[in-house]
């Protein structure tokens, strides 16, 4: 998966996008970010709290083994801020702010076949391989997630949307339960 943006709602998708065991590239403004010293507490927390779930602390040794499976979680990260430095995939996550919609529309130009996720729920489609999602705040304490059907989104597509966030933890709103989610946040 690619995730377009570089703010918190990026850095949070990357962490569990990675903490659920996908390989994933973080495309981001070069003026924004450092390609070279990556650094982010959001996803190392993310990462962290993954480990320290797969393996529970009952002897001191533990606690290392925690701390080298995230790091060695967060070095599988590819972050960069050229787009001719990312790999095949088969979704495009759009957690852009406004100021990044052209690197946006750039990595889908760059990346044409693949499934585009907009997080932020109004984007109109391009395609049929393009999905609205909406995340709830706090997105890793609630982990869930409403998804915007359009006319033009194909079943096979809302299935992989559905089957990415399902692998990220997620449960995936149906329209009544994301109508009483929507009033009480």
């Amino acid at each position: 998966s690619i995730v377009v943006g570089s703010g918190a709602l990026a850095e949070t998708v990357v962490g569990l996008l990675c903490a659920a065991g996908r390989r994933v590239s973080l495309v981001a403004p070069s003026g924004k970010i450092n390609a070279q010293k990556f650094d982010s507490t959001v996803i190392k927390a993310i990462l962290q709290e993954d480990s320290e779930k797969k393996i529970p602390f009952e002897f001191i040794d533990d606690l290392r083994q925690q701390q080298k499976l995230a790091e060695k979680n967060f070095k599988k990260i590819n972050v960069t801020t050229d787009l001719s430095k990312i790999e095949a995939a088969d979704q495009i996550i759009d957690a852009c702010s406004a100021d990044e919609t052209s690197l946006f529309t750039h990595t889908a130009k760059a990346v044409p076949n693949a499934t585009i996720i907009s997080l932020n729920g109004d984007k109109s489609p391009i395609h049929s391989n393009h999905v609205s999602v909406k995340m709830y705040s706090p997105i890793c304490e609630t982990k869930t997630a409403k998804m915007f059907s359009n006319s033009k989104a194909s079943k096979k597509t809302l299935e992989e949307v559905n089957q990415l966030l399902d692998s990220m933890g997620f449960t995936v709103l149906s329209e009544e339960d994301s109508q009483v989610a929507d009033r009480l946040v």
